[in-house]
């Protein structure tokens, strides 16, 4: 069988099937990504460029459209316009927010557990996305800590959806104020244009960079983040609590509605996102109000309950054989 894995809007998006991709080439099945120009998977074997003659059976899509056309092949430049693909199945990825989930789609795949899922994914495929080990935490974050310790992921720099740096100082200070440790996940390359405009509060923090979203999260008992489907997935397997601070994302009020979080919006101006003190509220109800530490808890325990990836390549092989 041959499935190609496309999301070539989003690196995370494709990121995310890696581990499906991976399981569905174990099984002997010939597999192929297509991503953003300049993505790279972290293993080569999924990442080799197809031929211009090669036709998948089965296409698994983040995307609108029916396959990835006009996709760059991951690790090459951008191919063109590849039209569709006749005769192959096509299913869809539409974990939380992407917007292919309000799409029409015969069969979808969805990695988040029901009870983080939209009304489009209550009839999806499950599959359960590894927790993330990559990377070791620097040798100051490995001690021994005696706080607990608050994840800050304001997203990527110049993302639409991250943190100006002001949000990020505004939501560090809420944090410091509760007498926890705080990580932020910022480059190296932005930690210095941001000393001007954190201050004092700079030598409070601690810096990681985003690759260790999984093992920072480990040592964590919250987080709180823009809302992307990367970070609130592995937060969720973690049994993190989250504050989701995003405007149109719907993470955030799905982790509320389960109580596993809370949401604020975010606004052009920081101090529109609330006070300081609303800020060390919220984060406080997630430190210490007990509920959503234990609603964490069940959702993490739902995650793991998801079927493998490996038990996922063979339901494709089901869906490619009708």
């Amino acid at each position: 069988m041959r499935v190609l894995f496309t999301a070539r809007h989003s690196v995370s998006h494709l990121l995310a099937m890696t581990a499906a991709a991976q399981a569905c080439a174990s099984a002997g099945h010939e597999v192929r990504t297509a991503g953003p120009a300049g993505a790279v998977l972290p293993t080569a074997a999924l990442g080799t460029s197809p031929p211009h003659d090669w036709h998948p059976d089965l296409v698994v899509s983040a995307e609108d459209g029916a396959t990835g056309a006009g996709a760059a092949v991951t690790g090459v430049t951008e191919t063109g316009p590849r039209g569709s693909f006749p005769g192959a199945r096509v299913v869809r990825w539409t974990p939380l927010d992407h917007r292919s989930a309000d799409g029409p789609a015969p069969v979808r795949i969805d990695p988040c557990p029901p009870a983080l899922r939209g009304d489009a994914g209550a009839d999806a495929l499950s599959v359960r996305q590894p927790i993330c080990h990559a990377g070791q935490l620097p040798y100051e974050l490995r001690e021994p800590h005696h706080l607990l310790r608050v994840c800050l992921r304001p997203g990527a720099p110049g993302s639409p959806h991250g943190w100006s740096p002001e949000r990020l100082r505004l939501v560090a200070r809420a944090a410091l104020g509760l007498d926890v440790e705080v990580i932020a996940l910022v480059p190296a390359a932005e930690r210095a244009r941001l000393g001007g405009v954190l201050g004092p509060l700079g030598s409070r923090l601690r810096f990681a960079e985003q690759e260790l979203l999984g093992p920072v999260l480990a040592t964590c008992v919250a987080v709180a983040h823009e809302g992307g489907p990367d970070v609130t997935l592995e937060a969720a397997a973690h049994g993190v609590t989250q504050l989701v601070i995003a405007d149109t994302r719907p993470a955030g009020d799905r982790l509320d509605r389960i109580g596993a979080g809370h949401r604020l919006v975010a606004a052009e101006e920081p101090r529109e996102t609330g006070s300081s003190l609303r800020l060390r509220r919220h984060l406080a109800d997630l430190l210490y109000g007990g509920r959503a530490l234990a609603t964490a808890q069940r959702l993490r325990s739902a995650i793991a309950a998801l079927p493998s990836p490996e038990a996922f390549a063979g339901r494709l092989e089901d869906l490619a054989a009708r």
